[in-house]
């Protein structure tokens, strides 16, 4: 069952709970607005005495494109539809030159309000500042004045300069934009002399090649003998096409004649007939002639035969007149062959002569060829070589035109204006934030501390953070060293005998069952004693009780009351306390009836008794266990007062025995962690946990009726005092 209160206490102390919060502020709630009202009175006089600053703004705007102005174009050109130039031109604007050329054109290096106070006749230091130092310096101080902010979105740059002089806030914010426009102005110009200056370098370079390829040619020229090259090439081309004209008729001519040889070759032996019927024969004048002398010798022959017989001596004359010229068209056949052979070799003659004659002409040709070539690249690298010093030459000249022209890359737009009212501080404002920021953390302060604490001040905060049954609260009952005086004090006042009767009440509403209770503090001290003696004079109101003393370990325990020691002891300054529980036997209750004390008729007190071995061993044994079984036979209440659970076991084993138990705790004493880890030592199977009684607690955080019945009739000083 402890287990269970513990666990849930850890859940429930993982909420949220605001009360402590509210009752911590209320609380310390005028030593939270005395912290604000100290801390804001200390700071009034510092912000009153602070400089006003002045802040003026200057718009710059940063072109999008090129003007118009020339049709030159620009060395140093830009492309504004880029994504990084906007930003390039943003930062640029802000870089160091840029400070450093509007520092010297404002003259703020010798200011000593920006240079760190040094002035330009400072001769106290030993090694004076030399200008980058001083440069160095101002730079540094002006940055710290110095803001820029870019409009999103548009062309438009913001230059804001702050300063305790209005008039030299808008004079620097203007002087920086200023001084980056004519930063950028003077970046092309310097280009643009830069590229004049190697272009002219350039030129001087092309005019002296220009010269000595002129010369390179004149001298190939007169190395080959040549004069010119204009017309050379018509000339041979003419040449070449004459001899190709003519190897090609001496080629068809060796082809005629000797298509003529083969054809007479070939029909040497053919009949006459056959060959009369070939034109390139038949065409010769002597064939012709024999053809013709061939054809009336047969003719004659015909009209011989038919007047004559085949033996007449006209036939045969007229077939040897046949004959004859056959045998004459032969031979003239054998020397036309010759004559065909002699012009075949003649025109193969011709055409090989005209072949040499052109492959003579074709090398000479190449050779010319190679020479127009060198000539064409020599007189091809001049021209390009002169085409190139025009064009530097062009383009030097519009860049001497486009030196003089000045065409800023950004407009100084809105120049800053003079501001009439200070932009800072604003010492209302800073009044009111150290104000709420004192405010605001003193009550955190208060918060923090409040979450922080886990002690426990309340009968809520025993269920959240326990997870106990809260029973009742005690508040505090006086300061009195005599405890037996304050017993008597409570039992005689009824508001504070009340607050007992009302953990009796609430013990019994919580556990109807529980005869035999034990009550246990978490450590020394706490009250248990007192709770558990008070709490059996409460229930022998209506119920025979025992009060049974098992605290052993404490040696200002109940046993050890003077009311409670033998008179003789207690005479002799306590030599030894009355025999009680550790003298318990088995036998009849007669025997048993000298070890009680009686307080009232309904009241009676068992001491503890002396102890003479370990109390651990004494709450195993069977004595004890037959104890605890008998006592219930007497009386109808018994209240246990137990050992604390810190250091010991003792508590462990006599609940066991116990129909329940009662843990007593001091408030605003002990943290919940620790209170926790000792409350752990009653998680046992048999061990029944009924609530807690919170002792001590501040009469503002009383919480049951009857303590607060308690505080509202006075107090327990008030009635002691009456008394």
């Amino acid at each position: 069952m402890a287990v269970g209160m513990i666990e849930n206490g850890q859940k429930m102390e993982s909420s949220i709970d605001f009360a402590p919060f509210i009752k911590a502020l209320k609380k310390h709630w005028w030593k939270i607005l005395l912290f604000t009202v100290v801390v804001t009175g200390a700071c009034f006089p510092l912000i009153s005495g602070m400089n006003s600053k002045y802040v003026s703004t200057a718009t710059v705007l940063i072109k999008a494109q090129e003007d118009n102005a020339t049709p030159i174009d620009n060395v140093d050109g830009y492309d504004s539809t880029r994504s990084p130039y906007y930003v390039t031109q943003f930062n640029l604007m802000q870089s160091r030159v840029v400070l450093e050329k509007a520092i010297k054109d404002l003259n703020l290096n010798e200011d000593p309000r920006y240079n760190g106070g040094v002035t330009i006749d400072d001769s106290i230091r030993e090694l004076p500042m030399t200008e980058a130092d001083l440069m160095k310096a101002t730079v540094k101080n002006i940055r710290k004045h110095l803001s820029f902010s870019e409009v999103r979105l548009t062309q438009l740059v913001h230059v804001s300069f702050e300063s305790e002089d209005a008039e030299e806030a808008a004079r620097i914010a203007d002087g920086i934009a200023q001084a980056f426009i004519e930063y950028t102005v003077d970046k092309k110009v310097e280009k643009t002399l830069a590229a004049q200056q190697w272009n002219e370098q350039q030129m001087e370079e092309l005019r002296k090649q220009v010269a000595s390829k002129k010369k390179e040619m004149e001298q190939f020229l007169n190395k080959e003998g040549l004069i010119t090259f204009k017309g050379i090439d018509g000339f041979e081309t003419q040449q070449l096409s004459i001899m190709t004209e003519r190897l090609a008729n001496a080629t068809e001519r060796r082809m005629l004649a000797q298509s003529h040889y083969e054809l007479v070759v070939q029909n040497l032996d053919a009949p006459l007939e056959d060959l009369a019927s070939i034109p390139e024969i038949s065409s010769h004048p002597q064939l012709q002639d024999l053809r013709i002398a061939m054809i009336q010798a047969k003719r004659t022959l015909f009209d011989l035969q038919n007047r004559y017989g085949p033996k007449h001596n006209k036939i045969l004359e007229a077939e040897a007149q046949i004959r004859a010229i056959e045998v004459q068209f032969r031979r003239l056949l054998v020397e036309l062959k010759l004559g065909l052979y002699k012009e075949y070799q003649a025109q193969l003659a011709k055409e090989n002569r005209y072949k040499a004659l052109l492959n003579e002409q074709k090398n000479g040709f190449k050779a010319l060829v190679a020479k127009r070539d060198t000539y064409e690249s020599m007189q091809t690298d001049l021209q390009k070589t002169e085409d190139l010093y025009k064009d530097m030459f062009l383009r030097s000249k519009e860049q001497e035109l486009s030196s003089t022209y000045r065409e800023p890359d950004a407009v100084l737009y809105d120049p800053a204006a003079v501001a009439k009212t200070p932009a800072k501080p604003n010492k209302l404002l800073l009044l009111a934030m150290v104000f709420i920021m004192s405010f605001a953390l003193s009550t955190l302060y208060v918060i923090i501390r409040a979450a922080m604490d886990q002690k426990i001040y309340n009968l809520t905060q025993v269920l959240k953070k326990l997870g106990l049954k809260p029973l009742a609260d005690l508040p505090e009952m006086g300061q009195t060293e005599d405890r037996n005086e304050l017993v008597n004090l409570i039992r005689s006042n009824p508001y504070a005998m009340e607050s007992f009767h009302g953990i009796k009440t609430a013990i019994q509403l919580a556990s109807p069952s529980v005869y035999c209770l034990g009550v246990v503090s978490s450590t020394e001290k706490e009250g248990a004693t007192l709770v558990s003696q008070l709490l059996a004079d409460s229930l022998s109101r209506n119920h025979k009780t025992l009060l049974l003393d098992l605290d052993f370990r404490s040696e200002t325990g109940l046993s050890m009351l003077p009311e409670f020691l033998p008179q003789a002891d207690e005479a002799m300054n306590g030599a030894t306390e009355a025999k009680g529980a550790a003298q318990w036997a088995d036998g009849a209750s007669e025997n048993h009836k000298p070890l009680f004390i009686s307080l009232n008729d309904k009241l009676d007190f068992l001491p503890r008794g002396v102890l003479e071995q370990s109390p651990l061993v004494y709450f195993s044994s069977e004595q004890f266990l037959h104890m605890m079984q008998e006592l219930p036979e007497l009386y109808e209440r018994i209240v246990v007062n137990l050992p604390s659970l810190t250091d010991n076991k003792d508590t462990q084993l006599a609940a066991k025995t116990l129909d329940g138990v009662v843990v007593v705790m001091q408030a605003a004493s002990r943290s919940v962690p620790v209170i926790r880890q000792d409350i752990e030592k009653l998680n046992q199977p048999d061990i029944n946990t009924i609530g807690a009684v919170l002792n001590r607690v501040q009469a503002d955080n009383l919480q049951s009726e009857e303590s607060k019945q308690f505080i509202a009739q006075g107090s327990f000083s008030a009635l002691l005092a009456e008394d």
